[in-house]
């Protein structure tokens, strides 16, 4: 199966079998195999959490991701569409990892630096193992032997002095704001005053305007 044939779009067809519908912050939906939602055990405890069954797909709303985009859920359920079945690994961390990347998933990681970081937080969130293993191998194979520099560019790291421009633009664009906010209610405030005293000065007249009245009866 390729990452374009998939499916996992919300309009695509359904997989063979049982599904869910599972949907992103932006609302984007999926309809994702069972046996491809076994492949994460965030989404599994969440199914069993809320007693959602396969046959409660079209009666139930989808279930909400709500910190994982329709574009990097999309990515996450082709690749667990394409490895449903297999054998989920073991946490040893007293066993070293030698992860090999197969040819479906450096396919389907041929994404940009912002996307592989997206990718590897939703892998890490919906606790899919192999994703994970995998994702941050590949970042691992992108800093080999390479400079500090190499990597400040290949993964966008701002420099120092960037840090420092940003940090300094942001401080000037926090005090231009509270100082407009000063004036603005300095201004309102100026205003009520000049209305308050416009009225009193009205009211003066008008009272003056009623004893001269008085007077002259």
């Amino acid at each position: 199966m390729s990452a374009e044939t998939a499916p996992v779009d919300a309009d695509a067809a359904a997989p063979e079998g049982m599904y869910y519908r599972i949907a992103g912050s932006d609302g984007v939906e999926f309809k994702v195999s069972e046996l491809a939602i076994q492949q994460s055990e965030t989404l599994n405890r969440l199914i069993t959490t809320m007693c959602y069954t396969p046959e409660d797909v079209e009666k139930k709303n989808a279930i909400p991701i709500e910190n994982i985009d329709g574009a990097t859920l999309k990515l996450v359920f082709e690749w667990c569409e394409h490895h449903k079945g297999e054998a989920i690994p073991e946490d040893d961390d007293s066993v070293p990892k030698n992860v090999v990347i197969p040819e479906f998933d450096a396919k389907l990681m041929e994404i940009d630096n912002m996307q592989l970081f997206h990718l590897i937080c939703a892998a890490n969130y919906l606790n899919i193992k192999q994703l994970l293993n995998v994702s941050c191998k590949k970042v691992a194979n992108m800093a080999k032997g390479k400079s500090p520099e190499e990597l400040r560019i290949i993964f966008e790291i701002p420099t120092d002095e960037e840090d420092e421009a940003a940090e300094k633009a942001a401080k000037e664009a926090e005090e231009k704001a509270a100082k407009e906010a000063a004036e603005k209610k300095a201004a309102e405030k100026g205003t009520t005053v000049k209305a308050d005293e416009e009225k009193n000065a009205a009211d003066k007249e008008t009272e003056k305007d009623v004893q001269g009245t008085s007077e002259s009866a």
